[in-house]
């Protein structure tokens, strides 16, 4: 017996490449914003008075900033 071998066809719709089209869009924002912001943290709530530095190790380090 000789079987062919049967090989999928797809041929994309225009909703299947506008599908595709804004996945690779979605994950493009994902990765600028990861690069673009590492350190992104949630406000410490101290407040607007209040500087806060990232440290390369340990916590952040926060000062008052002088009232004017």
């Amino acid at each position: 017996m000789d079987r062919k071998t049967r090989w999928f066809h797809w041929y994309p719709t225009r909703a299947d490449i506008l599908s595709i089209l804004a996945a690779i869009v979605v994950v493009f924002l994902f990765a600028f914003v990861v690069l673009r912001f590492p350190y992104f943290r949630q406000g410490t709530g101290f407040g607007p008075d209040w500087d806060c530095e990232l440290m390369a190790r340990g916590d952040p380090v926060c000062i008052k900033k002088p009232s004017p």
